[in-house]
């Protein structure tokens, strides 16, 4: 198999693109380790993946639960092969009436929560020559409205991702930044009617649904990590935008 024995974290992993990356990394032949902040979710998506899967309770926003979660891998697992950061959080808001902890929250989940994995999963990929793949998102160059925070967390994880590739160029691991267009959705809309009716005709106002396109299937997006993540030695891809065709 493709990913052979490789053991592969996943954050975000209990549902939508992170559990249809561990599916896929899993019938690859790789060894899965889930990381999300609700057990019972992780442990529907290990039942339904089966038991190349290992589920890990965490808030990755949260340096002391990170840290211990990947003591954990490393006990539990063996070793660490690809550490990919797909969790985020994209709570929608204008500016200013947002609280402090909806502003905060953004920033720990999808900036400091990947900074947090790839300090603690470093040293194992340095043993490995592993792999870091940072999910981020369309939303760096088109600037959805509401959704400011989000995108600001976005691309400052896409400077992260290119400072962190230099940093560790010689040690093995390599970083790639993977940019993801509109995925159409497999699950229900986490938000409540009137928040996502206000979203839809903003987008729809300044024109944001048009630049995003129609969207794309999961399995376009799991295909495209499985061919980071076996890229051949001599090469490296440090920032893919993968988006909708139309």
């Amino acid at each position: 198999m493709r990913l052979g024995s490789k053991v592969i974290a996943i954050t975000g992993g209990s549902h939508g693109l992170g559990k249809a990356l561990a599916k896929a990394c899993s019938e690859q032949g790789a060894r899965v380790a889930i990381i999300g902040r609700n057990s019972s979710k992780l442990e529907l998506a290990r039942e339904e993946i089966g038991d190349t899967v290992a589920c890990f309770s965490c808030d990755i926003g949260d340096p002391v639960a990170v840290r211990h979660t990947f003591q954990a891998i490393k006990a539990q697992m063996g070793g660490l092969d690809a550490l990919v950061n797909n969790a985020g959080i994209y709570p929608i808001f204008k500016l200013e009436k947002a609280s402090d902890e909806q502003l905060r929250s953004v920033i720990d989940t999808n900036l400091l929560g990947a900074m947090y994995c790839c300090r603690e999963a470093i040293p194992l990929l340095k043993k490995s020559g592993g792999d870091i793949i940072n999910v981020s998102s369309e939303a760096v160059r088109f600037y959805p409205p509401l959704l400011s925070a989000y995108a600001a967390s976005k691309s400052a994880l896409e400077t992260f991702s290119q400072s962190l590739r230099v940093e560790l160029a010689h040690s093995g691991v390599r970083v790639s930044a993977l940019r993801v267009g509109h995925l159409l959705r497999e699950d229900a809309s986490p938000l409540d009617d009137e928040t996502y009716e206000l979203m839809m005709q903003t987008f729809e106002e300044t024109g944001f649904v048009a630049a995003t396109g129609e969207g794309m299937q999961l399995d376009t997006v799991t295909s495209t990590v499985i061919h980071l993540l076996t890229l051949p030695g001599d090469a490296t891809i440090d920032l893919l935008e993968l988006r909708s065709r139309r």
